[in-house]
């Protein structure tokens, strides 16, 4: 593993300010995605791990564990109505 991924000890702790930017990215993506958002949120993470954005990455893989501690919906979200 690389220094960057070791240097997250719990990506569940984050400020008010941070917390309420992965809440509204974690909506966007379900509108945007729909079930595919956490796969999204995965390419984007490694992406951006890739890129060494350390903020970016930390910042996509608390969308990613939001999304994936809300369990599969997508027999909700592909359901007309």
């Amino acid at each position: 593993m690389s220094k960057l991924s070791n240097q997250i000890s719990d990506p569940s702790k984050v400020d008010a300010e941070n917390d309420v930017a992965v809440a509204t990215a974690v909506q966007r993506a379900m509108e945007f995605y729909g079930c595919d958002a956490v796969t999204a949120a995965a390419h984007r993470g490694i992406e951006a791990w890739v890129l060494k954005r350390e903020g970016e990455f930390t910042f996509w893989l608390q969308i990613f564990h939001s999304l994936k501690s809300q369990g599969d919906h997508s027999d909700e979200i592909s359901q007309p109505g």
